[in-house]
């Protein structure tokens, strides 16, 4: 698996997140690298996020602040409006 362009993902959820302060969240629909990849990417990740994992879904954060990271569109797009960030990729 190529990880350099993933790992620019996670750090841009990441950076994102962390910018507003304490009320930044984030949806990445995944369609190019598996939700076990990601896995692996999140908890190599240097920061103290929790990453937590149920079916297609896998909640990475800390706090109020969350990405939500799914391979499932029906997921992505019932994300709610006030979300930072959204990756289609």
């Amino acid at each position: 698996m190529e990880t350099s362009v993933f790992k620019k993902v996670v750090d841009l959820i990441y950076s994102s997140i962390i910018s507003e302060g304490g009320d930044g969240d984030a949806y990445w629909l995944c369609k190019h690298i598996s939700l076990d990849e990601v896995e692996v990417l999140l908890k190599a990740h240097n920061n103290r996020w929790e990453v937590k994992r149920e079916g297609n879904v896998i909640q990475w954060g800390i706090d109020q602040e969350w990405a939500t990271i799914t391979d499932n569109r029906e997921v992505f797009e019932n994300c709610p409006n006030w979300i930072v960030l959204k990756i289609d990729y």
